[in-house]
């Protein structure tokens, strides 16, 4: 009985991270970042969505499906939701941070959470929402996005270690959290799934 329980402690587990960046937005697109333009998808990235959702629901479900709380995000995955009649969990620490050039010794200091946010009233049946997790991450520079991903990676260890997770996320914060789980630069692409293992 010993000897089992010891060999079943000493077997790795594996992780099986599918992270997808949101569509294509008309930010994107234009190079014209406001407030209509940020969350409101181009033709390419509402072509995008659709191929997205086909494509995922040909494959194995997610034990886990964890999305950032920005519009973009959310409605890149809601059709998938939908369709596969699954709910996913927004989590704010995945809120896009790290977009401005690396400083010259970077290095993870301090994040605070700043605004309240909603899912907005069409999309409230596919996500779920924790109690505690109702504000936005607030890290107006490089370093302090780097707390916010490294704080990203923690939880993210803690409750999807050994599971089959989709992470719905963005560019900057999704290209640093990769690199802490895999240590590898990896180019990070609307809507298109990358898949690691660790």
């Amino acid at each position: 009985m010993v000897g089992s329980l010891l060999i079943a402690l000493a077997v790795p587990v594996t992780t099986d991270l599918t992270f997808v960046r949101h569509a294509e937005t008309q930010a994107n697109a234009t190079g014209k970042y406001n407030s209509k333009t940020l969350n409101a998808f181009s033709a390419k990235g509402e072509g995008q969505v659709k191929a997205l959702t086909a494509q995922l629901l040909k494959e194995k479900p997610y034990d886990v499906i964890v999305v950032s709380p920005s519009a973009r995000a959310l409605k890149t995955i809601a059709p998938y939701l939908k369709a596969s009649h699954r709910q996913a969990y927004v989590w704010p620490l995945l809120y896009e941070c790290c977009t401005m050039k690396r400083p010259v010794g970077a290095h993870a200091t301090k994040f605070t959470y700043g605004a309240q946010f909603e899912v907005p009233s069409l999309l409230t049946p596919f996500f779920q929402i924790g109690r505690y997790e109702t504000k936005l991450p607030n890290a107006p520079d490089y370093n302090s996005g780097l707390a916010q991903v490294e704080e990203t990676v923690k939880v993210f260890r803690q409750k999807c270690a050994g599971k089959r997770v989709l992470v719905v996320g963005h560019s900057g914060h999704g290209g640093q959290f990769l690199k802490a789980l895999t240590g590898k630069s990896i180019k990070v692409e609307n809507a298109t799934p990358i898949r690691v293992k660790f």
